[in-house]
Formats: C-alpha cells, sequence, structure tokens
C-alpha cells in the first residue's frame, strides 16, 4: 500500500495554517501552556495521517526513510526492545516551526508556504539508537538543498522506508 505523501502534506498545510492562526501569541501565560503542543502538533498530526490505513499503527512504519541497520531489526519483529527512533531528517523546529511561527505573529502566513515548507523539509526516518546518538546538527553553512547532508555526514545510509514487510497485514 502506497502512501500518498502530497496529500497527507497538503492537509497537514492547511490543519497547521488553522492551528497557528488561532494562537493567541501575545499572551505569554497561554503560549507557555501550550508550548509542548505547538512543538508536537505537527508531529503528531503527520504521523496519524501517515498511518491511519495501516494495521499496525506506529510511528516507525510511518517515516520516509530507514537505515539499512533499522530495517533489519523491524522486519518481523516486535517493536518492543529494538531501540530504534523516528528521527526528523530536517529539525523541523528551526526549519519549520520557527519559520511559520513567525509569519503567523506577523499575519502573513498562508497554507501554499506552509506546503512548499513541508515538502521540502518534512521528511521522517527510522533509525538505531546508536546511530541517532552519533547524528549531528545541521551544518552552519548548509545550503536548504541535501536534506540527508546530517546522516552523509555520520556515514548513515537512508533508504526509502517501503512497509511491505506488514504484509499481508497491508489491504491492498
Amino acid at each position: 500500500m502506497e502512501l500518498n505523501r502530497d496529500k497527507i502534506i497538503e492537509e497537514l498545510a492547511k490543519r497547521y495554517y488553522d492551528f497557528l492562526m488561532k494562537l493567541p501569541f501575545d499572551d505569554d501565560l497561554y503560549m507557555k501552556g501550550i508550548g509542548e503542543g505547538k512543538r508536537k502538533f505537527l508531529t503528531n498530526l503527520h504521523i496519524f495521517l501517515a498511518t491511519r490505513k495501516l494495521p499496525k499503527k506506529h510511528k516507525l512504519y510511518s517515516t520516509d526513510f530507514i537505515t539499512p541497520s533499522a530495517l533489519e531489526k523491524i522486519r518481523n519483529n516486535p517493536l518492543k526492545g529494538l531501540e530504534l527512533e523516528y528521527e526528523h531528517i530536517v529539525p523541523k523546529g528551526k526549519f519549520i516551526h520557527e519559520i511559520c511561527e513567525k509569519k503567523a505573529m506577523n499575519n502573513t502566513l498562508s497554507i501554499e508556504f506552509i506546503k512548499d515548507l513541508l515538502l521540502r523539509y518534512l521528511w521522517t526516518a527510522t533509525v538505531t539508537k546508536l546511530e541517532h546518538d552519533i547524528l549531528k546538527d545541521i551544518p552552519f553553512d548548509w545550503n536548504g538543498n541535501d536534506i540527508q547532508i546530517r546522516y552523509s555526514n555520520a556515514g548513515i545510509t537512508l533508504l526509502p522506508h517501503n512497509i511491505s514487510y506488514l504484509n499481508p497485514l497491508i489491504k491492498k
């Protein structure tokens, strides 16, 4: 079963726009209270949309990429105890949240802007805990194009995450 990334991104952009435009950014107490929810909104909705048609609904099945080591661990194994991590390939805080929130505060945010940003930077991977631990920050001089730069710098290979190993559970 192929998940339609474009449809997921379109839905995410609409919902994220609605969410951000309703926030009272000038109310410090409200913003303090909703901080964690604000940071996790995109991730939680992304995981829900990406797994809603899967027989097993777990964030590790929702990722766009997977490392060979993680794939070996996840294939035909229960998820408990595998020491796998759900990872944003490009840090969403700096490259999505901060940018969108500033535009929302200035009332210049649009659904199309969010959609373009998500298509460019909202990519996820399933990696082992050891791989996660050796990942470094995006280089200061990053040009914004090579989304896998942190992984290539750490010598980590990413493969497209084909969830066919969930068969025959996936209904075609």
